[in-house]
């Protein structure tokens, strides 16, 4: 079972002086500086007077390898369009994408990236159908974009790899304070175990982006465009239905009609790159056990890094989404899914 997580939920650390600092000797870039939230890396916000960027100091653990994986991903969405926005490294004053700080922790690999100005998905409500549709249909370019992409630094375990659910759950779900959360979250599993695991090989395999949570989505003013998605760092080669299905779960969230939602999106991503019928079936199933796995690595996450509120931000909604679900039909839920592609 992969656990990555040990030390990578201690964010770097460093003072913005210090990052202020960094940014001017190796980026050249002169101005106000403010923090930004963070799972694994220290973010700053760089204002000048030109333009706006952002400064990422990496975990300790992060491979540099991975960095540059990213990096040539950037430059294959820009290459493709995929996105109205996308956010290829600067270089540093010594002409590198990549540069070294040291800290307490060790050897950190630092990058900046331009500001992506627009909202967040966190911050439009309501969800558009427009906008879930066109975030289904971006999300599907950029599997397409990344159809014949390998690096080796792919090659690596991942706590967020829906292909790893079930041993996730074993580690953590004891961590779950209340045990009616538990038997919530087995219910989903017995349904994953008795579905997905027979046909878990049939699922075809594709590098994704693996996270387009709301925090990493940018969407237009109109609130009716996607304009970027943002952090790779979750990036991996998994199951290619593992892309809308995480979305999905994300545009739930808080939402007074969930599975429409979901199948807004399902329905754009579905009409720019189709998903086979063992895919389809299985959609349900992988996007609520995204969300089993969300709460019980929560619950890991919390124990080693209780004071970043970050690793917490959906928890509540996701538990509540949970509940909303379990109240479902199943299969009325999967066929209203399907019916949505039609």
């Amino acid at each position: 079972m992969p656990d990555n997580m040990t030390s990578s939920c201690l964010l770097p650390d460093f003072s913005l002086e210090q990052a202020a600092q960094f940014a001017r000797q190796t980026f050249a870039l002169d101005g106000s500086l403010e923090p930004l939230d963070g799972e694994r890396d220290l973010n700053f916000l760089i204002t000048t007077a030109e333009q706006k960027f952002v400064l990422k100091i990496a975990n300790a653990d992060e491979s540099p390898a991975m960095l540059e994986c990213q990096h040539e991903v950037f430059q294959r969405l820009a290459d493709a369009q995929v996105f109205p926005r996308v956010a290829t490294a600067r270089p540093s004053v010594h002409g590198r994408l990549i540069e070294t700080l040291s800290g307490s922790q060790g050897e950190h690999a630092c990058r900046v990236l331009p500001f992506i100005d627009g909202n967040l998905l966190a911050d439009v409500d309501p969800l558009d159908p427009a906008l879930l549709e066109d975030l289904g249909r971006r999300l599907a370019r950029l599997d397409q974009a990344l159809e014949s992409f390998t690096h080796p630094a792919l090659e690596r375990p991942l706590l967020w790899d829906l292909r790893d659910a079930l041993s996730i759950l074993a580690a953590y779900k004891p961590l779950l304070a209340d045990d009616r959360k538990r038997v919530l979250v087995e219910h989903f599993e017995t349904g994953y175990r008795a579905r997905v695991g027979p046909r878990r090989e049939e699922l075809r395999r594709a590098v994704i982006h693996n996270d387009a949570n709301r925090g990493n989505v940018v969407v237009d003013p109109t609130g009716e465009r996607v304009i970027s998605i943002i952090d790779f760092g979750d990036m991996i080669d998994t199951w290619l239905v593992a892309e809308p299905a995480i979305a999905a779960c994300y545009t739930m969230l808080g939402q007074p009609a969930p599975l429409q939602n979901a199948g807004h999106l399902l329905r754009g991503y579905h009409a720019e790159l189709p998903l086979d019928d063992i895919e389809l079936d299985l959609f349900f199933d992988l996007a609520c056990m995204r969300l089993c796995m969300s709460v019980c690595i929560c619950a890991h996450q919390r124990r080693l890094a209780p004071d970043n509120a970050y690793l917490s931000v959906d928890e509540e909604d996701a538990w509540e989404l949970l509940a909303q679900l379990r109240e479902l039909n199943y299969t009325e839920a999967r066929d209203s899914l399907r019916a949505a592609c039609c």
